[in-house]
């Protein structure tokens, strides 16, 4: 995976702040032509490169981390199964004491079941240990690359009232109509209102008052994906750290402000927290960890380096772009019932009914969403 160019990394880095943001305001901010700024993003969407997807916020369900131990020569092929598993949003092989790591959004109800029969019935799986989220610091939707100068990311983000804490008590189930719109936005974060109303049964109108509702209160956030190494960060490790538990607060806080970190959350079990960095090399790796290995409270940190990502945002990876969505689609947050072949099912025929809407009628190049 070559690194992209400085054009197209600016236009990257700001869908990484706002997704939905048009063409017209991406041009006008960073300086570049409409035309140009909408041919670059098409082009690295269209080839699998990028993609710009919908996520429900994990506040109605359980979200852990999972560290798996598996049996020599079977490494790959468990780690490949764990990701065929919809409740799996993240997985990678890994070095170190731990052979795989993966993050799971699974409902409470369902963690039982998936931790003592599905997971350990993966062939070659020989330990397995989930860390229950706590508190999140910093995930991907919050960290972008950074080439854009402090005004440009102020001209791209929406100004909406903070997002309340995550992980509180469970809101009430949403309308049927709010459900048939995320499913229609997580595969295609772009997608206009009037796709979103053809998929969803209602009026354009509706669409767009409704989806910004999600969208404002954080029950749904748009993510702008793209494997690292295409960003000139082709060094990732997962850092598990272990922390006194009055200084997690701050030391939380201090971590998620590094540019390196893009992904951060508190957990329940033998370590504190929780780090997923990205550096341009090995050196500027260990840079980083004797610079936060200072910091009040820290007791240790224990380094996997991330060997090959599986999958990313509930999209199966293959060579740096996207093969296939595996996930929780077409429900608010939850994993579909039924059998594991039947989630996956569920899960792939939503991807399939956008593709078929994209072939049918192909976007126009300037053509962008609504609603920013």
């Amino acid at each position: 995976m070559q690194p992209l160019g400085e054009a197209d990394l600016r236009v990257v880095a700001a869908l990484q702040v706002n997704g939905r943001a048009t063409w017209d305001r991406i041009g006008r901010v960073l300086g570049e032509p409409t035309r140009n700024v909408a041919r670059r993003a098409t082009r690295l969407i269209d080839s699998g490169v990028l993609s710009v997807i919908g996520l429900v916020d994990d506040r109605r369900l359980g979200s852990s981390v999972l560290r798996l131990r598996c049996r020599p020569g079977t490494v790959i092929d468990a780690g490949e199964a764990l990701a065929e598993l919809p409740e799996t949003r993240f997985v990678a092989l890994v070095s170190g004491s731990v052979d795989c790591t993966a993050e799971l959004s699974v409902a409470d109800d369902a963690m039982i079941d998936l931790l003592f029969r599905g997971i350990p019935s993966i062939d070659g799986v020989v330990e397995s240990v989930a860390y229950p989220a706590l508190r999140y610091f910093k995930t991907p939707q919050e960290w972008h690359l950074d080439v854009l100068t402090p005004q440009e990311v102020e001209g791209l983000r929406e100004q909406w009232a903070p997002l309340p804490g995550r992980l509180q008590r469970p809101r009430e189930a949403p309308p049927a109509e709010d459900a048939r719109i995320i499913a229609a936005v997580v595969t295609d974060g772009r997608a206009t209102h009037a796709e979103v109303a053809s998929a969803a049964g209602i009026s354009e109108s509706t669409a767009r008052r409704r989806l910004d509702s999600l969208l404002r209160r954080g029950i749904l956030r748009i993510r702008a994906e793209i494997e690292p190494p295409y960003l000139g960060l082709p060094v990732e490790a997962v850092l598990w750290l272990r922390v006194a538990e009055c200084e997690v607060e701050a030391a939380g806080h201090a971590l998620a402000a590094l540019p390196q970190v893009r992904y951060l959350v508190a957990v329940a079990g033998d370590h504190q927290l929780v780090a997923h960095v990205v550096v341009p090399g090995r050196p500027e790796l260990y840079e980083f960890l004797r610079g936060i290995g200072g910091l009040p409270g820290m007791r240790a940190i224990e380094t996997t380096v991330v060997l090959r990502p599986l999958k990313r945002g509930f999209m199966i990876k293959r060579d740096g772009r996207v093969e296939r969505w595996v996930g929780p689609i077409g429900t608010y947050g939850g994993t579909p019932g039924g059998s594991a072949e039947e989630r996956r099912e569920e899960a792939r025929k939503p991807v399939e009914d956008a593709e078929e809407r994209r072939r049918e009628t192909r976007r126009p190049l300037l053509d962008s969403p609504g609603g920013t």
